[in-house]
């Protein structure tokens, strides 16, 4: 299964709530960092090989160049680097000049993603019109998009989320789910949402939660050291992770966004 994970605008925490997603993920998962405004991974992460840091040339930059010569045989397990966490991750691109390079290569990059034989879970950053990573969200069993609650937030949403049903009706696409980054305390905001999105004729699920947890968001940005298994992070990801497993895309239905 491969997973998005995106925001409409701003960093409403999506680089986190992947390496989350994929840390509890039951049976493990593959972290695949493509935001095309640069990688973190490789920056904070250690690798598990005497705990320095991730090689950045191995990884999504390296994929590219093998699947240039087209997809066919290519895997995705020589690019993967492994986190002294246990976390198999493929690194991302630090520079915008690979970025650009990258161009037309994004499609083979999804096929390679979503033909590996375990799950994976992508960071793809901000979701825009003109994004690179489209095909690479295309590829996708399902696409969580990650908001704050906040007036601006949601007008950015409904509008990214419109452009995405438009794109739907044009070929195939994957269910799309939205999750709030918000106080654990706070269950109005998921129901508001839900429907401001109904009242505006937008058929997407609220699906979930992301707990307001800036401590384990800092354990997990490597900038502290201390335990987040229990933390409210932690286990509000671990529950809308039993949500988006459970969508199992049929080929037939790929196209409506529900």
């Amino acid at each position: 299964m491969l997973v998005a994970l995106a925001s409409a605008k701003g960093s409403p925490g999506v680089t986190t709530t992947a390496r989350v997603m994929a840390s509890v993920w039951p049976g493990g998962a593959v972290l695949a960092d493509a935001d095309p405004a640069g990688g973190d991974v490789a920056f904070v992460a250690r690798s598990a090989q005497g705990g320095g840091p991730l090689d950045p040339d191995r990884g999504l930059l390296s994929l590219a160049v093998e699947a240039r010569r087209g997809v066919e045989g290519v895997s995705l397990d020589p690019h993967l680097q492994v986190t002294d966490g246990g976390l198999p991750v493929l690194a991302g691109i630090a520079r915008p000049d690979q970025v650009a390079g990258m161009g037309p290569v994004w499609p083979a990059v999804g096929s390679v993603l979503a033909a590996h034989p375990g799950d994976v879970v992508v960071d793809v950053g901000r979701l825009s019109v003109g994004s690179p990573v489209l095909p690479v969200v295309a590829a996708a069993d399902a696409l969580v998009l990650l908001v704050r609650p906040r007036v601006e937030a949601y007008a950015h949403l409904r509008e990214r989320l419109a452009w995405l049903a438009s794109l739907g009706t044009a070929g195939a696409f994957p269910s799309v789910g939205v999750a709030v980054l918000t106080d654990a305390r706070d269950s109005r905001s998921s129901r508001e949402l839900a429907d401001l999105l109904a009242h505006s004729g937008l058929a997407v699920p609220v699906i979930g939660t992301v707990a307001e947890d800036p401590r384990a968001a800092d354990v997990i940005g490597g900038r502290k050291d201390r335990p987040v298994a229990r933390s409210l992070l932690v286990r509000s990801v671990r529950q809308l992770t039993t949500v988006v497993r459970s969508v199992r895309v049929d080929a037939r239905d790929r196209g409506a966004l529900r």
